[in-house]
This record gives structure tokens, sequence and C-alpha cells, in this order.
């Protein structure tokens, strides 16, 4: 089954012959990597080390690199990118190819550089232009939902840290590299040991949207984490979704200030 994903994902490419120490000293993971890995989970960071979005990266070529990310967000990541090139010899060009996600491990659009395996035969492909005007549905959301897989949208750009979504359990940084934007933060929350916030699984009957506040009772209704993704579970009738909280309010997690719709938290178990 082949799914359009071109609402939810877009996709741009980064080449020259700068551009592995260029991506090396911008994201969160070791780019050198990718001479063995199918493709890396990565993410751009501000100064706070704050996420401004979670990037799929595949080395296509020697000096060539696909990177994908939320279309709603590839805009902002290429200008942001630009910025540092200076005299670099690394050219960042914006994409518009056809995304799709497909469950078949035998679909015949898969090749040796097209694609990116999320999970146990499921794939994310880039092709050629974008000439499907079909709506993506929930499928693939629900799939990185219902995997831990975080993304980050404009609701949460720039709003969580990478540990706050467990990138550093799918393997999405990389602490023995060289110096990034960011690194600091990320650097001391994981020597340090201090991160009070994770992602979590959730359900609620009440309508939440990606970005809305967590409040808790325990904080006197204060802000205690954000919903990073949610879909309408057709099936169970409820909303389920990904969700940062604070440690300590999974039990008390409500998403209206009058504490009469909370949040069925459930822990993330990643293999």
């Amino acid at each position: 089954m082949l799914v359009p994903v071109n609402e939810e994902l877009g996709a741009f490419e980064v080449y020259g012959s700068d551009a592995n120490m260029f991506l090396q000293g911008q994201l969160t993971n070791d780019i050198d990597l990718l001479e063995t890995n199918n493709f890396q989970y990565s993410a751009y960071l501000n100064t706070k080390g704050r996420m401004l979005a979670i990037l799929l990266v595949k080395k296509i070529e020697q000096e060539k690199y696909l990177l994908v990310t939320t279309a709603s967000l590839v805009d902002k990541v290429v200008t942001k990118l630009s910025m540092y090139i200076l005299r670099s010899k690394v050219v960042v060009n914006k994409l518009q190819p056809n995304l799709l996600f497909t469950d078949d491990f035998s679909c015949d659009k898969l090749n040796s550089n097209n694609y990116f395996k999320l999970t146990d035969n499921h794939y994310v492909i880039v092709e050629g232009n974008n000439l499907n005007n079909q709506k993506s549905n929930t499928l693939f959301k629900k799939h990185l939902i219902t995997n831990g897989i975080p993304l980050i949208y404009p609701e949460t750009s720039e709003e969580l840290i990478p540990q706050h979504v467990n990138f550093d359990e799918i393997g999405g940084l990389n602490f023995n590299k060289g110096c990034y934007l960011g690194q600091e933060i990320v650097a001391r929350m994981h020597y340090l040991g201090k991160a009070k916030r994770k992602m979590y699984y959730f359900s609620t009957e009440r309508p939440t949207e990606i970005g809305n506040k967590i409040v808790s009772p325990k904080l006197n209704n204060q802000e205690c984490g954000m919903v990073v993704n949610v879909i309408l579970d057709d099936i169970k009738k409820t909303y389920i979704g990904l969700v940062v909280l604070q440690t300590d309010c999974l039990d008390s997690a409500f998403i209206d200030k009058e504490n009469n719709h909370k949040l069925t938290v459930s822990y993330i178990s990643y293999r």
C-alpha cells in the first residue's frame, strides 16, 4: 500500500565538497556514520538547544545528502542552514519531490538511494517531482505515534530539547562528535542527567492539537507539558498521540485548567 505524505513531509538536499563538514557542524548526529547506515535521525537546533526541526538524513553520493523533514518547516530550515554557509563550498537546495509511505518491502518504487526505512517494512520514499495531488491520510502519523517517533511541527518548533522527545533513545544524538549548534545544552543535560521531561503515549476523549499545553493540579494548573503529535483513532473514537510531560505529573496531566479532561498516559518502550 502506497500512501502520499506530501502534506506531512518535504525534502531538501545539501551537496558540495564541504557538505560533510558543514552538516557535521550543524546537526546532532554524526554524519560520518552514514557511510554504513541507511539513514539517521538528526535534529537542527537553535543556540538554546531547542529543536527547529527533526530530520531524516541520508547520504546519496560522496558529497551529497538528502534530508527529509516536516513539510511546513522545510523553508525555515533551508533558510537557517543557508545563513551558515559563509565561504563553505556547499549548496542547500529545496526539492519538490513526491513523498510516499509504504509498508510493502517489495514495492517497485524502492531502490538503493530513494528510501528511508523507519521500522521493519515501513518506508518513506522520495521520488521525482511532486505530481501527486492526493491528500495524506492518518496512516503515516499513526505509524509515527505507535512507534514513538517524534516530528517537530511549526507549533512545537524551538520549544523542546532533543531529550524531551526521547531523541537519545531513537539514536538521534551522538555525544562523541564535535561541536554543533546548541550542543552545550544537550550535552549538559546528558551528562548531568537533568531531563525532567520525557515523551509518552497518551489518549483522551476530548479533541486536542499539536502544540497544546498540558497542565497539572500538582503545579497549581501551570503548564507541565506539550502535545507533540495527535490523531483521531477512528476505531476507538478517541484521540491518541505523543506528549512531552514532566515526569512527576504523569498521573495528573490535563488538557484543560478545569481538570475535566485527564490524559491517559503510558510509557514508550523502544527495542
